[in-house]
């Protein structure tokens, strides 16, 4: 395959791993950045190749502003045909616009109001749409978010040719950074617990497959977290389950993984400090105390009289959790028999009235 057709073979691949995972905001930049580099990789005796920079200025920024702006759209979607109406559009008007209507549009974009150079303006606009990107991250902490904000910068770059880099090596870099960013949230998604932050079911038995020699596992359940749930609410479950991960967390010499529901499991790969390491496990979950969600109190006033201020209260509440344990020996050999083991342990730790561990002998 030749270097022409490398670039853009390259970005179109990285597309369709963003539409594969449905990144369809990843996937809206990859388009707008695929098209781009297409163009820039042309021969200046076509007319995409001669109008490609000038294009690039006056219509990438644009779009990146606009995949961003929009809420993230499913891929049938009228926000997704008015983006891709807008690439179309603008391919359009680069390989098939008159000559005085293409030199009408480079007056009028990327800003006519601007006296400064449409790089100086794409430049702008392209650090715009970055810290926009960065901005989601803070608000939202998904790590996809970052990796976008980093490829806009990127991109942003090209304009300046920085380290004397020419614009597409620059959206070449920004296209690799967003595949990154797709793979990355893409694992977080299938091996780690959204609300909690642990490695899940899937990262715990695929780590259970990949074992050999001595180790222990802890089956850790929160008690009574049923009628806790059933009480308090959702909301309320989800704190004291998020609260619980990170206190099991920080157990000494220990993996820890959100098995499901209420339930968490310990990897201890030295078996001889799993019953101490639990034992202060369960003691660091009795001393939490968990925030409930703030609920209104009553309101205060006479009836038709002025504002009633709405106080408002908020309470907590201690958590206590039954704890299993087992190690791999004698004839529990494969690691669904010593999960099984722990499992039972816990089951007796609850029936001699939680709050406990049970290591089995």
């Amino acid at each position: 395959m030749t270097s022409l057709y490398f670039a853009p073979f390259l970005c179109a691949l990285v597309l369709a791993l963003a539409l594969a995972f449905r990144r369809h905001r990843a996937a809206m930049l990859l388009a707008a950045i695929a098209l781009a580099v297409a163009a820039l990789s042309l021969p200046p005796a076509q007319t995409v190749g001669l109008r490609a920079s000038a294009a690039c200025a006056m219509f990438l920024p644009w779009l990146w502003l606009l995949a961003l702006l929009l809420p993230e759209p499913p891929l049938r979607s009228r926000r997704m045909l008015v983006f891709a109406a807008a690439l179309g559009l603008s391919a359009w008007l680069v390989a098939a616009a008159p000559e005085h209507v293409w030199n009408g549009l480079q007056d009028l974009l990327p800003l006519g109001l601007s006296s400064a150079r449409p790089s100086r303006v794409a430049l702008t606009l392209a650090l715009l749409a970055a810290a926009i990107a960065a901005g989601y991250w803070l608000w939202q902490r998904r790590p996809l978010d970052a990796a976008l904000a980093f490829a806009l910068l990127a991109g942003a770059l090209g304009w300046i040719q920085l380290g004397g880099l020419e614009l597409r090596s620059w959206l070449l870099a920004a296209a690799a950074v967003i595949g990154l960013g797709v793979v990355y949230a893409s694992w977080r998604l299938a091996f780690l617990d959204a609300l909690t932050g642990l490695p899940n079911r899937r990262a715990l038995d695929e780590t259970l497959a990949r074992l050999s020699g001595d180790y222990a596992l802890a089956m850790v359940d929160v008690d009574h977290f049923k009628q806790f749930n059933d009480k308090h609410g959702h909301d309320a479950g989800d704190r004291v389950l998020a609260a619980v991960a990170r206190s099991l967390g920080r157990t000494r010499a220990a993996t820890a993984f959100r098995f499901g529901g209420e339930e968490f499991c310990l990897l201890f790969r030295r078996p001889e400090l799993a019953r101490d390491a639990c034992e202060e496990a369960r003691q660091a979950i009795e001393a939490l105390r968990v925030a409930l969600p703030r609920k209104p109190a009553a309101k205060s006033g006479a009836k038709g009289g002025g504002k009633s201020a709405e106080k408002k209260r908020e309470a907590t509440v201690q958590v206590t959790a039954s704890i299993g344990v087992a190690a791999r020996g004698g004839t529990r050999r494969a690691a669904p028999e010593v999960l099984k083991a722990a499992d039972q342990c816990l089951y007796k730790a609850k029936d001699k009235g939680r709050n406990q561990v049970v290591a089995l002998a």
